[in-house]
């Protein structure tokens, strides 16, 4: 009777081992899912995010493009507003009289400064 009861034992440990494998299997297949499913979230949050900087990228640089044409204008402006004619215009609206012919000192060939 003891090893009736014995084998008894040993086939509901055999079952009770069993059920344990499964729902350890169960357990891991389902925490494999999980790990796959928060990659994914994880991956497309990501890529959702490179794409948003992108777009604030492309922008950026629309305006540099922008500010650069601005500052070429502006360049030209200055250029324009402070060329000869226009700087003739104010000279002769401050009464300043023009300067006449130059004449330069030559010195002679032995000329040296001395300290």
């Amino acid at each position: 009777m003891e090893q009736a009861n014995s084998k008894q034992n040993n086939h509901g440990s055999k079952k009770l081992f069993g059920v344990k494998r499964i729902l350890n299997l169960k357990n891991f297949n389902k925490l494999i899912f999980s790990v796959i499913i928060i990659s994914l979230v994880y991956y497309v949050a990501g890529v959702n995010d490179l794409a948003i900087k992108g777009f604030a990228l492309s922008d950026l640089k629309q305006q540099k493009n922008k500010l650069i044409e601005a500052n070429n204008k502006l360049e030209l402006n200055a250029l324009t507003s402070s060329s000869y004619p226009n700087i003739k215009e104010k000279v002769s609206s401050l009464k300043m009289v023009a300067a006449g012919e130059v004449s330069y000192l030559t010195a002679g060939v032995e000329a040296v400064a001395k300290k």
